[in-house]
């Protein structure tokens, strides 16, 4: 995703499944620097200590509060950090409800294998968006829809140079203020200009049809900066 280790979050109550989200983790980001949380207390006081790139987020912690309140609690603070949700399950009002608070994927814990937990873990390393079957309608990944979408480049469709870099960030589960932050301009222009454009280009309305269409059609938005991108503009 990056040149940069990234520093990565897994918010889990249990520690065997902590460990397991580890190792997998390890595999698809050898130098990622990976810290741990056993819970929304935790999980908060990482996160202030340093800077969190990627956070996978158990939905349903046993008591108290859940990963979809730590969500909350990272868009109110108007945080950068990603927000990838795992849950056992797949119900599409719970996921759209996961996209709507700001998360940029949803993975299910119950994969058939590893290989395919491997595989959705990777898209998100890639910059795209995962998400089940059960919402995007075919593509992702589970034990019915095992095969992968065929990848599709955002300049394949006319996205290039701010528009793309928009394109990112609406991936990354940013709100506009943040995203305007991020490209140097006024949040109204973000509203009224960029995203517009993004929905026209995948006729969608609203921020949650789009986070599917990129799933749908399996397309990894590169990091503003990197090399791809750069080419692309």
């Amino acid at each position: 995703m990056t040149d940069a280790p990234l520093t990565i979050l897994i918010l889990e109550d249990q520690g065997l499944v902590r460990a397991g989200m580890r190792e997998l983790i390890q595999i698809s980001e050898p130098h990622a620097r990976i810290v741990e949380a056993a819970g929304y207390d935790e999980a908060v006081a990482r996160t202030e200590a340093e800077k969190i790139d990627i956070a996978f987020l158990d939905v349903d912690l046993k008591g108290g509060k859940s990963g979809l309140d730590f969500l909350r609690w990272l868009r109110a603070g108007e945080r950068d950090t990603r927000a990838i949700m795992l849950s056992g399950r797949a119900e599409k009002e719970l996921v759209l409800a996961c996209l709507n608070e700001g998360a940029s994927g949803y993975i299910l814990k119950d994969m058939e294998s590893d290989g395919l937990f491997r595989r959705a873990l990777d898209t998100v390393f890639e910059g795209g968006v995962f998400l089940p079957a059960t919402v995007i309608g075919r593509g992702g990944f589970s034990p019915a829809q095992p095969v992968a979408p065929a990848p599709v480049s955002p300049e394949s469709l006319g996205i290039t140079g701010r528009s793309l870099e928009a394109l990112y960030y609406v991936c990354q589960g940013l709100p506009n203020k943040s995203i305007a932050r991020h490209m140097g301009i006024e949040e109204g222009t973000v509203r009224k200009d960029y995203l517009p454009k993004l929905f026209r280009i995948f006729k969608v309305v609203r921020r949650t049809e789009l986070l599917i269409e990129v799933s749908r059609r399996g397309i990894a938005v590169p990091m503003p900066g990197s090399r791809v991108q750069d080419l692309a503009s």
